[in-house]
């Protein structure tokens, strides 16, 4: 393999390895109803801690079935799961698609590379 073809590809995984350490690193739930209660435990019975409205985030505890463990004014607390979804960041932008667009991208320029590289090589 010739240098250049392994220098974009080791750019590559590196830039790979650090955006997906990124894109991993808090996830939030946003809420998708247009109110959804926050209770202080895993009970509709038990005290609300808060309502939350329809594009209100949380940062992600623990994501169960039914519910989503929240952290909420220092404390912790559990949502539906039906009210809320979870995503990378609390703008909602898809931070681990655009990371996988991007190391799709890299990865065919990479490739595209190598392939002229052999191909001027095999002319010569």
């Amino acid at each position: 393999m010739k240098k250049g073809a392994f220098l974009t590809c080791l750019i590559s995984m590196a830039f790979a390895i650090v955006t997906s350490l990124y894109a991993e690193e808090g996830q939030f739930v946003r809420v998708t109803e247009p109110f959804a209660n926050v209770y202080e435990f895993l009970d509709p019975q038990s005290k609300i801690i808060m309502q939350a409205k329809k594009g209100d985030h949380f940062e992600l505890v623990y994501s169960g079935t039914s519910w989503f463990q929240v952290k909420v004014k220092n404390k912790v607390g559990w949502i539906e799961r039906r009210a809320g979804e979870v995503v990378s960041d609390q703008s909602g932008f898809p931070v681990l698609s655009i990371t996988l667009l991007l190391i799709m991208i890299a990865g065919t320029f990479g490739g595209v590379f190598v392939f002229i590289q052999r191909q001027k090589t095999a002319e010569f």
